[in-house]
Parts: C-alpha cells; structure tokens; sequence
C-alpha cells in the first residue's frame, strides 16, 4: 500500500489492520502524506485500482472534541 500511494507524494504513515483471528486486513488503511501536495495528488486520481480492487480514496478530518484528549484505549460511543 505504501509503495503505491508514494506515487503521488512522500509518505509518512501507512497503517493496515489485520484481523486478530482470521490474519486478512480489515478492508481500510490509513495513509498519511508528508504534505498537502501528496495528498491532493492522490484525491485528484480516480478510480485507484490495486491488484484488481478498486480502492476509495478520503481525505480524513478529525472531528473536534472538547476537553482533554483520549487515550488510545478510550471507548467511543
């Protein structure tokens, strides 16, 4: 995944999930660009096709939450 979104840019992050049990990834991934450049080259492509599966493409915008910041453990409603 990473080797295929460093053609629109560096990237920073690449994060796919892979379920516990089964060992196959959960069907999403996080991909975070060094800059805004990458990113909007990778969200001006479409389709993004990768060993035959069409992939969507996002940009993520965290949502704002008041307060102090959750841990990683925290439940979300």
């Amino acid at each position: 995944m990473r080797e295929y979104f460093a053609q629109f840019g560096p990237v920073k992050k690449c994060l796919l999930p892979f379920h516990k049990e089964t060992g196959f990834h959960k069907g999403f991934c996080w991909v975070g660009f060094t800059t805004e450049e990458g990113l909007n080259n990778a969200l001006q492509k479409d389709p993004h096709m990768l060993e035959g599966a069409k992939l969507q493409v996002q940009k993520h915008i965290r949502p704002f939450v008041e307060g102090p910041r959750l841990s990683k453990d925290a439940e979300y409603d």
